[in-house]
C-alpha cells in the first residue's frame, strides 16, 4: 500500500510539471552548468511502458556499448541503433602484428584497430581488423557460460547503423561488421538497415542548438559537443526504423510535450566499484502522454567527452540529453528515453567513454560487467520490475 501511494504521489507531481504553460516549460529542464554530481532524486517506475518494445542506441563508446548491451539483454531489447560504433568483442581477438605474440593488449587494439583514436599503426605496422568469425565464437562462448541472453533471440529484431564516410575515428570496416555480424546471427535483411552519409565522428542533427556553449558544428567537423548539423536527425532515423510504419514523421516541441529529470544513478551500482565510471546524475526524458498511456523505452548512450557533468572548459553540457534530436521525436512518437551518464575518471577512463574495451573488469561486455548491470536495473526500474 505504501509503494502505491508513494507512485501515485510521483505521478501527480509529475502530471503538475508538464501541465505548466509553454512559456514555462522553454527552461523546466534546465541544468546547471557545470551541471551537479549528484542529486536526491530517485528514478521512478512508469506503469504504462511496454515491456516488449525496449530498444537501445549509442555514437561512438556508446554506439559500441548499445551493440554490447543489446547482444548480453537480448530478451529485454528488441532492437538497436548504432552510430559510430564497433562489432560486439572487437578487441578481444585482435592478432598482434609482432611476434611472438599472439593477441594485442585489449587497449591498444581500441585505440588502434577498433577505432583509430591514434591512427592505425601499432609500432608502425597496421593490425588487421577482427574476423566474423572469431566475433560469432565469442558470442556463442558466452552464451555457453550463461553470461549472455540466448542471440536465437535477436533473429525478429532491428537493427540500424550508421558511419559517416568522413569519419576518421571509427573505419567503415569497424562500423561494417555490426551489420554482418547481425546478419550472421539471424536478422532479416528487410530489419538491419547500413546508412552512409558524408559526415564527421558525431551525432548529426537538422540544426544544431542554438543553446549551445560553442558555435556551430557543421556536418564535416568532429569537435565538442560532437553533435553536427547535418540537415537531419540521426536519432530520427534510428528510432524511425526501431519502431516501423507507426512512426510519427513530424518532431513534437519536447520541451512543451514532456520533463527532462534527473535521478541519482548511486544506488544502481556499489560505490566501491570506481572503474564503473558511472556518474552520481542520470536523466530520463518523459512525454506528458507517457503518465497515462502505453508507451515505449530507448535508453540512449552518449559518446566520449559528452557527458553532461564534465566540468572542462569544452565540455559537452546538455548538448546530447537535451538537443541530440531524440527527445522531440520521443515526445512525437510516445517514447521514454533514459540517458544513463558515464563521469571521467582520470586514472582509466579520463574520457568518460563507455566500456568496450575492458578498463571496468573483464566482464565488461556480459551481463555481469559493472556498467551493463547498472543500466540493466535502471531499465528495470522504469518498466516496474
Amino acid at each position: 500500500m505504501f509503494r502505491r501511494r508513494t507512485d501515485i504521489f510521483v505521478f501527480l507531481c509529475l502530471a503538475a510539471i508538464v501541465a505548466l504553460p509553454a512559456s514555462i516549460l522553454a527552461h523546466h529542464d534546465a541544468i546547471p552548468d557545470p551541471a551537479p554530481r549528484e542529486t536526491k532524486e530517485k528514478l521512478k517506475p512508469l506503469p504504462h511502458l511496454e515491456r516488449d518494445a525496449v530498444t537501445v542506441s549509442g555514437i561512438s563508446s556508446g554506439g559500441f556499448f548499445a551493440h554490447q548491451f543489446h547482444i548480453a539483454f537480448s530478451s529485454l531489447v528488441n532492437g538497436v541503433g548504432v552510430i559510430a560504433g564497433g562489432p560486439y568483442g572487437c578487441v578481444e581477438n585482435i592478432r598482434n602484428p609482432y611476434p611472438p605474440w599472439l593477441r594485442l593488449d585489449r587497449a591498444s587494439a581500441a585505440v588502434f584497430v577498433c577505432t583509430h583514436t591514434y591512427g592505425d599503426r601499432y609500432l608502425g605496422l597496421r593490425p588487421a581488423p577482427p574476423k566474423i568469425s572469431d566475433l560469432i565464437a565469442l558470442i556463442a562462448e558466452a552464451h555457453r557460460e550463461g553470461t549472455i541472453d540466448d542471440p536465437a533471440n535477436l533473429a525478429d529484431d532491428r537493427v540500424f547503423v550508421f558511419h559517416g564516410s568522413k569519419d576518421d575515428v571509427v573505419p567503415a570496416a569497424i562500423t561494417a561488421l555490426v551489420q554482418e555480424l547481425y546478419a550472421k546471427l539471424g536478422v532479416e535483411a528487410a530489419a538491419l538497415r547500413l546508412e552512409e552519409e558524408t559526415a564527421s565522428h558525431g551525432l548529426p542533427v537538422a540544426a544544431f542548438p542554438e543553446e549551445s556553449r560553442f558555435p556551430r558544428r557543421n556536418c564535416s567537423e568532429h569537435m565538442p559537443p560532437f553533435v553536427i548539423e547535418c540537415g537531419f536527425d540521426a536519432a530520427e532515423r534510428l528510432l524511425r526504423h526501431l519502431y516501423g510504419a507507426a512512426f510519427k514523421a513530424t518532431p513534437a516541441d519536447a520541451h512543451a510535450g514532456g520533463t527532462l529529470l534527473p535521478f541519482d544513478q548511486t544506488e544502481f551500482v556499489d560505490r566501491a566499484e570506481k572503474r564503473a565510471s558511472m556518474s552520481g546524475v542520470g536523466y530520463v526524458y518523459v512525454p506528458k502522454q507517457c503518465l497515462t498511456q502505453s508507451c515505449r523505452l530507448h535508453v540512449a548512450f552518449h559518446g566520449c567527452r559528452q557527458e553532461v557533468d564534465n566540468r572542462g572548459s569544452d565540455r559537452a553540457h546538455d548538448d546530447f540529453v537535451r538537443d541530440g534530436g531524440y527527445n522531440r521525436w520521443a515526445a512525437a512518437n510516445d517514447i521514454v528515453v533514459l540517458y544513463p551518464q558515464l563521469t571521467s575518471m582520470p586514472a582509466f577512463n579520463p574520457n568518460a567513454c563507455w566500456d568496450f574495451w575492458g578498463y571496468s573488469g573483464a566482464q565488461y561486455l556480459n551481463r555481469n560487467g559493472t556498467q551493463m548491470r547498472a543500466v540493466k536495473v535502471m531499465v528495470d526500474r522504469l518498466l516496474g520490475r
